[in-house]
């Protein structure tokens, strides 16, 4: 690659790490800025609870992204957080034979885009370099988990808001070694997927509790995804969401009169056909769940096409 193109990549990359939501949701947020809520206070530890899990402990701080190198397949539990705003949301991809962090970069900024002609090549190109397993949205005192099964191979943990920056931050984790086959238990599955004659949902199954794991599973085919939580104002409908997100711009812009109350927390990206068992300091209250992706047939966000809902947290 010359270094035209390399610097062209790294601008489209850099524009991309906002598309996610917690960066747009509070800069779209009206009046003053909003303090981090309290974290949710952790369960009693039990046989299924994620201090009885395999884990790998994910770190980001001013300093840097910390990560171990290695760790053994099966059932995973990562447990990250963050101490730097607007750094650490923690994605995990699998790298499909020979290739490297240059050409995931490099596909995940075009199928994530903010000009829409660009996703659906970029998404064909990174359905072709890469797995995407998820990952966490999270904010500086609201820590996270994900479980996720690997198998011996090479993935890649990186910071998605830092991944067009000069010196992204990622590692590679190299999974060898004995299975192992723990994780965290959700009550509740959140799946995406087409539905015949309406188009992207998202369903719900099981009860969303506050700070307990839920699963999140994508079958949107060709499509990665994300799933994501914001606060919402008291009164918000549907019909009103619909409003707000019919008023977006292609350009990754919020549009004034934000009905959403808090920054955004939960899972990264899946490709199509997989799931994470994702754990955040979701309160109990009411929340929209939502994603920023693009569809990747046309690049249309695809809550424009009503891939929405409203959830209690209980």
């Amino acid at each position: 690659m010359n270094r035209d193109s390399h610097n062209r990549t790294k601008r489209t990359a850099r524009s991309a790490t906002v598309l996610t939501g917690a960066a747009l949701l509070l800069a779209g947020l009206q009046g003053p800025a909003l303090a981090a809520p309290s974290p949710v206070a952790p369960e009693p530890r039990t046989a299924g609870t994620a201090e009885a899990c395999h884990a790998v402990e994910l770190s980001s701080t001013a300093e840097g992204f910390t990560a171990p190198a290695s760790t053994r397949p099966g059932l995973t539990t990562f447990r990250a957080s963050t101490t730097q705003p607007g750094k650490g949301w923690i994605g995990l991809a699998r790298l499909k034979d020979g290739k490297g962090w240059g050409d995931f970069l490099n596909a995940l900024s075009r199928a994530l885009s903010n000009t829409p002609s660009d996703v659906p090549q970029g998404a064909e190109d990174l359905d072709e370099t890469a797995t995407l397993l998820g990952g966490l949205v999270i904010h500086p005192g609201q820590p996270g988990s994900f479980t996720q099964r690997l198998y011996p191979g090479t993935y890649l943990l990186f910071d998605y808001l830092a991944a067009g920056d000069a010196e992204p931050r990622y590692r590679r984790l190299t999974v060898t070694g004995d299975a192992v086959d723990q994780g965290l238990t959700p009550t509740a599955t959140v799946v995406s997927k087409n539905v015949p004659g309406a188009g992207p949902r998202f369903e719900v199954h099981g009860t969303l509790r506050a700070g307990r794991p839920l699963r999140y599973v994508n079958e949107i085919p060709g499509q990665v995804n994300e799933l994501l939580f914001a606060q919402i104002k008291e009164g918000t409908t549907k019909a009103d969401l619909k409003a707000y997100f019919d008023a977006m711009p292609d350009d990754g812009t919020l549009p004034p009169n934000s009905p959403f109350t808090s920054v955004s927390l939960g899972s990264l990206h899946l490709s199509t056909g997989t799931s994470s068992v994702v754990q955040v300091p979701l309160e109990r209250t009411r929340y929209a769940a939502i994603t920023w992706s693009k569809d990747a047939t046309d690049g249309i966000k695809l809550v424009k096409k009503g891939l929405f809902t409203i959830v209690d947290v209980e």
